[in-house]
């Protein structure tokens, strides 16, 4: 009979993301994630498809989480600048930790479906928060303004130059995507 492993996908998400986050990409393995949980390889087939669907996974895990508290943020948000600024944080919190991960992965065949789908959800979420941000105010951007500054701030996120008094100013001077 196997043995029964308590919170076992708990445990692998945790070891994938020890590993993931501990520096080089290519200690990054199923092999090496069942030996830290004393698992077989297999076993972390019966959870993900592949190597790529468990680095998703973790960086998913993360996101939700760090998008969770952004969201109790913005809920207390002054404002609607205080609130883009509080989703900014979040998404350049949640882009420091994996720039090492995104500069070393390979983009072999596959990665650009993988990104667009991953992009799309990204942005989705981003859009939803904002959504709610503008309607807590009474404000409603026109239509596909919101997409937008969901893309500004997702790129923004992404360039340690930009801080998010950058990003206010610019969608605060009517530059941007819509007038805060």
């Amino acid at each position: 009979m196997p043995k029964i492993i308590e919170d076992l996908e708990n445990r692998i998400l945790c070891a994938a993301r020890k590993r993931l986050l501990g520096g080089d990409l290519s200690s990054f393995s199923a092999r090496g994630i069942a030996e830290d949980c004393g698992i077989a390889v297999g076993t972390i087939y019966n959870y993900y498809r592949d190597k790529e669907s468990l680095m998703a996974a973790v960086m998913a895990q993360d996101w939700q989480a760090e998008l969770k508290k952004a969201g109790e943020r913005i809920a207390q948000a002054p404002g609607v600048e205080a609130g883009v600024r509080c989703l900014y944080e979040a998404m350049r919190s949640f882009s420091r930790v994996y720039e090492a991960v995104w500069a070393s992965y390979p983009t072999g065949e596959g990665f650009g479906s993988m990104f667009r789908t991953r992009h799309r959800q990204l942005l989705s979420q981003i859009e939803g928060q904002l959504s709610a941000l503008f309607a807590r105010f009474g404000d409603a951007p026109e239509e596909g303004r919101l997409i937008l500054l969901s893309e500004l701030i997702l790129a923004a996120s992404q360039h340690p130059e930009v801080g998010p008094e950058d990003l206010v100013s610019f969608i605060r001077g009517g530059v941007g995507p819509c007038a805060l």
